[in-house]
């Protein structure tokens, strides 16, 4: 066939034929997800940012440097805060006030009924009929501090490490 021949209608039904005879080559499947997966899309900046500002900020050291100053800033906000609010706010004032006096008369109740009680025990009694003079009270109070630090440091060697002594333990049940 020869183009000669054919008018120009004729030619490009003739050459759009042709080209649908051709086999249709198409890509396999995830052939799309395994391209985009190679192609790196930049980050906006203040993306970039944030990241290494997370990634610095999550180290452990500076991770508990960076919480122990939140809590710091915290308990000095509180600390000049609380007291305005509770001065400022009659209200919050009035009740303090109210449980301030309730806590009080309670200890001074607690504390009448507890000498109350250490005034009429038989061991007060003993004690007061005890012929201690005032020449003595000194080196008795001398002796009991004593032995209160005799206790402490019993204490102390009771509860150190053994070391230098190999002790077994067995694991089995």
């Amino acid at each position: 066939m020869n183009d000669k021949h054919l008018h120009e209608d004729e030619l490009d039904r003739f050459i759009t034929r042709e080209l649908s005879r051709l086999p249709f080559h198409s890509p396999s499947r995830g052939f799309e997800g395994r391209v985009m997966a190679q192609v790196r899309l930049p980050a906006p900046r203040t993306v970039v940012a944030l990241r290494r500002a997370q990634a610095w900020a999550l180290e452990p050291r500076r991770a508990f440097a960076l919480a122990g100053a939140y809590a710091a800033c915290a308990v000095i906000a509180l600390g000049f805060a609380v007291p305005w609010v509770l001065h400022h706010s009659a209200p919050i004032a009035l009740g303090l006030d109210a449980v301030g006096a309730w806590f009080v008369a309670a200890a001074r109740d607690l504390g009448m009924r507890l000498a109350g009680w250490v005034l009429t025990s038989r061991t007060y009694e003993t004690l007061r009929a005890l012929p201690v003079l005032r020449e003595h009270l000194v080196p008795i109070l001398a002796l009991v501090t004593a032995a209160y630090g005799a206790a402490a440091i019993a204490l102390h060697r009771l509860l150190k490490d053994p070391r230098g002594k190999h002790v077994p333990v067995s694991t089995s049940l």
